[in-house]
């Protein structure tokens, strides 16, 4: 059975003839903060309006339990907003840009929005267990 040649993935090379893996291996959210920012605000608008949502359902004496068996997947709220608490603090954390002020404000404010959407949530959840 004959060897075949390996052969070697194109990758970047610099001008010292070393292969450069930096942008190929970080993922998007560090290669972009005004992208992270931007995803970590729609994540942060997006939970808060579900858990606002969440704190108007109409309750009676046997919602509690019903929101006891939901409360597995309703715990995908609070997962959301710590993913975006996360996002907004690597885009913060990334600034270094060309848009340094816009990704200060979109961060900020995505940390905002998902700090918001995590009390809603626990508010609601409150609401609901408390009947």
């Amino acid at each position: 059975m004959q060897d075949l040649p390996k052969r070697e993935p194109d990758l970047p090379e610099d001008s010292a003839g070393t292969i450069d893996l930096s942008d190929e291996i970080r993922p998007w959210w560090r290669r972009s903060p005004p992208l992270a920012a931007s995803a970590a605000l729609a994540l942060g608008l997006g939970t808060n309006w579900f858990g606002n949502m969440l704190g108007r359902v109409p309750l009676d004496g046997q919602s509690t339990f019903g929101y006891l068996l939901m409360l597995p997947l309703l715990l995908i709220v609070p997962a959301f907003s710590a993913a975006g608490l996360r996002l907004a603090w690597l885009a913060y954390a990334g600034r270094e840009s060309s848009s340094k002020y816009t990704v200060v404000a979109l961060a900020v404010s995505a940390a905002i929005a998902n700090w918001l959407a995590i009390a809603g949530f626990a508010t609601a959840l409150w609401r609901i267990f408390v009947h």
